[in-house]
């Protein structure tokens, strides 16, 4: 099967809506204090989810709580 021909779906069988493929080196970003500021209190507003505001920024959980 082509990969042009082949979907990803989820156990609910719902197609992914997203799907990012990292290549290169992975260069470490350099955020200003201003910005990771504002990002950890985009965090903190009642309607997001921690979860949301990381993929937003292109971020995992796990450096938003660090």
């Amino acid at each position: 099967m082509p990969i042009s021909e082949f979907t990803l779906k989820p156990r609910d069988d719902e197609p992914v809506r997203r799907l990012e493929i990292f290549t290169g080196s992975g260069r470490r970003r350099e955020w200003p204090p201003e910005e990771k500021a504002r990002i950890v209190a985009e965090s903190y507003e009642a309607a997001e989810t921690v979860c949301a505001v990381a993929r937003r920024h292109g971020l995992t959980p796990q450096q938003l709580f660090t």
